[in-house]
């Protein structure tokens, strides 16, 4: 079980809630990151994730008040891969999942699955899709369990029904939670080392043309504000550092995943003890006694769901749950708002 011990005290982490996987007009995307920025600051954002396709990683930086994560998203036909603080000279052509991954990491940078199970859609450039092929690699540290555009694009089949979709219930793709096999293989993944879990917006916000009529779909207001990932770091203010802060808070897994337009994830938490032991998501701890505590809080009563090994072991509607278990294994919690998803946490690994 991987052993993942955590930087800094546990008094001293802050809240940080971001939306990662945003593509600006120097890909593309619609918008500059100045004015994303000034978006993501509307929103009530702390920190965003520029993943422009081939760029360049660069220093973060802070910006109308948001901290900019400069990454990149490599690979083009397939295999996507998410990458911050690496330090490679990206060329704009497709490699195997693996071999992308592996520069990733040796470059000293973290890497993330993009849109793992993504199918297309025939109304969106004649059905392309760009999912993960190669899953015996073992040197990606992310995957996206929850992808905005991918899995509302995946759900428009006909022209007719996804205007409607659009006008109408424009957010109902993203009442249907997480991507399924996303966490399927997450789960399975867990069981045999670490990897952390985090949602995506994949944020373009296209112009495209129904009967003549122009719309701008996916707008960067609203999946700024929909899905996304929070995590726990020391913050300074120093763009640079904090920026490192956060992706180590990412490659540790000391985050959640929040659907924040039906409730927002703020103040949620979710802890392990076992004697004098600690540890937070992302974190591993030692049975005492062949026993350790979870301890979770939700920010407002749902429905928790406490799953161990990829299998709902516990199911029950409050706020608040302290469990004892004696089994060892990958714990995570998944939590629901009126019947809707809203939380999934990283897991917590016990020994």
């Amino acid at each position: 079980m991987a052993n993942t011990e955590h930087s800094c005290s546990p008094a001293k982490l802050r809240e940080l809630r971001g939306n990662l996987h945003i593509h600006t007009n120097r890909s593309d995307g619609t918008l500059s990151p100045s004015e994303i920025a000034s978006l993501a600051n509307r929103c009530k954002l702390d920190f965003i994730g520029i993943n422009d396709h081939f760029a360049v990683c660069g220093p973060s930086y802070y910006e109308k008040g948001i901290l900019i994560l400069q990454g990149t998203e490599l690979n083009k036909d397939h295999s996507h891969c998410l990458a911050y603080n690496c330090s490679l000279a990206p060329k704009p052509k497709q490699e195997d999942g693996a071999v992308v991954a592996e520069q990733v990491i040796n470059s000293g940078g973290i890497g993330i699955i993009a849109h793992p199970f993504e199918t297309g859609s025939p109304l969106v450039s004649g059905g392309r899709c760009y999912p993960w092929l190669n899953w015996e690699t073992a040197d990606y540290q992310g995957i996206e369990i929850w992808n905005q555009t991918s899995q509302w694009r995946d759900s428009a089949r006909s022209y007719w029904r996804s205007l409607r979709q659009w006008l109408f219930r424009r957010y109902r793709p993203f009442a249907q939670g997480a991507c399924p096999k996303a966490l399927a293989i997450w789960d399975k993944v867990c069981r045999q080392r670490h990897v952390t879990g985090v949602a995506g917006s994949d944020l373009h916000a296209p112009i495209i043309k129904v009967w003549g009529i122009k719309f701008k779909l996916l707008q960067y207001p609203m999946l700024l504000a929909a899905v996304n990932t929070y995590c726990l770091a020391e913050v300074t203010g120093d763009g640079k550092r904090d920026g490192a802060e956060i992706i180590a808070a990412l490659r540790q897994g000391r985050c959640w995943i929040a659907y924040d337009r039906l409730s927002l994830g703020r103040g949620f938490s979710y802890t392990a003890e076992a004697g004098e032991n600690w540890a937070g998501m992302g974190g591993t701890v030692s049975r005492t006694r062949g026993k350790a505590w979870l301890r979770i809080k939700l920010p407002r009563p749902g429905e928790i769901c406490l799953i161990h090994n990829g299998n709902p072991v516990i199911r029950e509607k409050g706020q608040t749950r302290d469990l004892s278990v004696g089994a060892a294994g990958v714990y995570r919690v998944e939590a629901r708002l009126k019947g809707i998803p809203w939380i999934y946490s990283n897991p917590i690994y016990i020994n």
